[in-house]
């Protein structure tokens, strides 16, 4: 065959993918009965978080560990996907190790990715089950993204996640904010009293005091008091916060 009848073929193969994903997504995209079984209940502070989400294009929160900020976010995200408001979910997380070197991981692309994506996978098995998130990341609903991917991209009819945000640099910071794509919007998460790089090379504070006081934004703070995770954290959390006052390095 000729490399002519060869594109032809790629061509049309592509196509025929394509409207295969587009009617898999309509039959089995995310609705409103089944978001509805969830039956989560947010907190009063959650909800104000929530309705953040939905009225606004850039949503900066930060807080303590167990505070709700992935679970609350992953909610939203979910909730404006079944009401139609939004095509996608894009979620990402900067690739850093927590303290230790585990050095190369094995198998595909796929795999390696896999340890830095189960947290949200997780959260949202917690608030629609398995089988229904399953189901969105196999109708590419629900992506992850690398961060040192995503130049280039332009991501539209979507809302933006990006969790663990005090490990990512002012760079990284501005490279996926401005991926930000008509009718989108876009969620920051993080933490600024637990750092995986050295404090110096964050730029998530830096980004907060940049962005603070603009137009469509919400910045929305958590507190130890917030924590739902475990009400021992919160105990924890304040001796931390205590310690790290007292420590010169910190």
């Amino acid at each position: 065959m000729s490399k002519k009848g060869d594109a032809n073929n790629q061509i049309q193969e592509g196509i025929q993918e394509f409207e295969y994903r587009k009617n898999i997504r309509k039959k089995n995209s995310l609705t409103k009965e089944e978001f509805q079984k969830s039956n989560v209940h947010l907190s009063d502070k959650q909800q104000s978080l929530y309705k953040g989400i939905r009225n606004s294009t850039l949503t900066v929160v930060h807080g303590p560990a167990g505070t709700s900020k992935t679970y609350t976010t992953c909610y939203a995200a979910l909730a404006l996907l079944a009401d139609k408001k939004i095509e996608k979910i894009i979620i990402t997380k900067p690739i850093q190790e927590s303290g230790e070197n585990l050095g190369f991981l094995p198998g595909s692309m796929e795999d390696k990715l896999h340890p830095y994506k189960q947290s949200y996978y997780t959260t949202f098995c917690k608030i629609i089950g398995k089988v229904s998130t399953d189901m969105l990341f196999a109708t590419e609903e629900i992506v992850f993204e690398p961060l040192a991917y995503m130049r280039g991209s332009t991501y539209d009819n979507c809302i933006m996640l990006l969790d663990e945000c005090q490990n990512a640099s002012i760079k990284q910071l501005m490279l996926w904010v401005t991926r930000l794509g008509k009718d989108s919007r876009a969620v920051m998460m993080g933490d600024t009293s637990q750092y995986d790089v050295r404090k110096k090379d964050s730029g998530y504070n830096d980004f907060i005091k940049m962005v603070d006081g603009m137009d469509e934004l919400c910045m929305f703070e958590f507190n130890n008091s917030d924590i739902v995770r475990n009400k021992f954290l919160i105990q924890i959390a304040n001796r931390y916060d205590k310690y790290r006052s007292e420590q010169k390095e910190f």
